[in-house]
């Protein structure tokens, strides 16, 4: 190869020093004819065999010689896709067989980092293997890896900035947390199902700021930022407003700390609490309201006095400074720390609130019952269960000898841990439940959506062909999702029933728009 470049490169300078410049480019074709395009079959069998033993600096020689030819650069980058999707199939079967999220972003980023680098060293950044590597990426991170409906990666990918962000990833310097949510955002850009990974990052970004275990809320923007980047503003827009509503909620608590002083008041305990705007969030304030009763929630509770005189205090300073806004309390995202002073050893305990209230019992009595205890907080059978069967489990109460209902304090409580929070049930359970909302809820979403892709098709265009409507709302949800044609079949059957749509008389594969 080294000699044919430089026969043709020989070939051009006499070529522009003896011969007339209308005949320089026919007979540069036929050089290239018969030096290259004659051979074209065997160097591309050759160009397989330097892609499976890495010989770059061959790759990049053939790449020079086969770019002189109509097509030859995008048949190279057809193989060069089939080679890069063959060397991620290690991320797919790792994803099938239940792998850690840094186990797959790890095995994803080795073949990313493995072809760019070929790209754009060896192949001149030229757009047929760019496109290939993309092609290939996109492929290999959408994939399902199994018989499950959706794909993992948007879950793995989310799970893996998760663990980025947290408190407990301390080994790394900060120079290196924004090196990884760089590879991150790398890897995010192939993901086509944008709105799934959106509801499990808003959902892992709140669960963070709630508990306080982000690493720094800078290093959140600059994760945030760099979706905006790719999917635009609306896309990240209600992450952002969780990070304003913090910073809001830092501010009031500091103003109502200040006002308890003042007034020379004091709460007993160490206060703190986040003003988060409902539609923001990932989650109902309202579980179990109903068309009746639509402030019912199953986990609201009698809060105990020494829980109860903070949040009066504070809802009182809350509504003098803003009148005509409606605060309510979400329990089951709340948390306390409390001491334990009836042990041998102190120790400091992060809960939940109900968990927290259930304890607060025992200051009173040493032995409670359960039917007292559901007497006095007014939990939700359900919730209660759970939650002293948490305590029970955790040695912090015992059930009391001869008794199914009576439980007493453990005096002789010990941990290996002085400092630890406490589990509030089965994270493994509570894990796969949530991940199937998620998708439940995102397949809603998905319906109503491409709903509205068809009407607002059929509003504009007032007649259109089945294969015409079906390719239009697919280029309308691209930027979200990839929608199938099965779902857009169903959800213009629903529309028919609405009466938005009706079939054409005469062309049942054409539909007219109801005004």
């Amino acid at each position: 190869m080294i000699k044919v470049i430089e026969k043709l490169e020989d070939e051009e300078l006499r070529l522009r020093k003896f011969i007339h410049h209308t005949s320089i480019s026919p007979c540069k074709k036929e050089c290239v004819n018969k030096l290259i395009a004659d051979r074209q079959d065997c160097l591309l069998d050759e160009y397989k065999i330097m892609l499976k033993n890495e010989h770059v600096e061959d790759l990049s020689r053939l790449y020079i010689l086969i770019r002189r030819l109509n097509e030859g650069c995008k048949k190279m980058a057809d193989i060069f896709h089939d080679h890069i999707f063959e060397n991620g199939k290690g991320s797919i079967e790792l994803m099938a067989q239940g792998c850690t999220p840094q186990e797959y972003v790890d095995a994803l980023l080795i073949v990313y980092r493995k072809f760019t680098n070929i790209v754009t060293n060896y192949l001149s950044n030229d757009l047929n293997f760019t496109d290939a590597l993309n092609r290939a990426m996109t492929k290999m991170v959408n994939s399902t890896g199994d018989t499950k409906k959706y794909p993992r990666s948007s879950e793995l990918l989310v799970r893996h900035a998760d663990y980025i962000l947290r408190k407990v990833n301390k080994t790394n310097t900060l120079t290196e947390i924004e090196e990884q949510l760089r590879n991150f955002i790398d890897l995010f850009k192939y993901v086509e199902d944008k709105d799934l990974f959106q509801r499990f990052y808003s959902k892992k970004l709140a669960n963070r700021l709630i508990h306080n275990t982000s690493v720094s809320i800078e290093l959140e923007e600059i994760a945030i930022s760099g979706l905006k980047d790719r999917c635009g503003y609306e896309y990240t827009s209600p992450l952002q407003r969780m990070l304003i509503d913090m910073k809001v909620s830092d501010d009031l608590t500091k103003e109502f700390d200040q006002l308890l002083e003042k007034k020379k008041e004091k709460l007993g305990v160490v206060f703190s609490v986040n003003i988060l705007q409902s539609g923001a969030w990932p989650f109902s304030a309202n579980t179990g309201a109903t068309e009746e009763q639509p402030d019912k929630n199953v986990l609201d509770f009698n809060v105990p006095p020494d829980l109860a005189v903070c949040i009066d205090k504070f809802k009182t300073f809350y509504n003098e400074k803003y009148s005509g806004r409606k605060l309510r309390f979400v329990f089951p995202l709340s948390y306390g720390t409390v001491v334990l002073n009836h042990t041998t050893r102190q120790y400091t305990i992060t809960m939940s609130v109900h968990q927290l209230a259930v304890l607060l019992l025992f200051n009173y009595n040493n032995t409670n019952n359960k039917h007292d205890i559901a007497r006095s907080l007014g939990l939700d059978k359900a919730e209660l269960d759970k939650t002293l069967a948490t305590l029970v489990d955790t040695k912090l109460l015992n059930v009391i000898p001869g008794s199914t209902t009576g439980y007493c304090l453990n005096l002789e409580y010990t941990s290996k841990k002085q400092k630890f929070k406490l589990p509030s049930g089965s994270v493994k359970d509570h894990a796969e439940k949530e991940v199937e909302q998620t998708h439940q809820s995102v397949e809603e979403d998905r319906r109503l959506y491409i709903q509205a892709a068809i009407v607002r098709s059929m509003k504009s265009r007032k007649q259109l062909g089945h294969n015409e409507l079906i390719q239009q709302v697919i280029n309308l949800s691209k930027d979200r999702f990839t929608p199938s044609v099965s779902m857009i079949k169903k959800c213009v059957e629903v529309l028919i029933d609405k009466q938005y749509l009706e079939r054409h008389e005469n062309q049942k594969d054409v539909y007219n728009y109801l005004a």
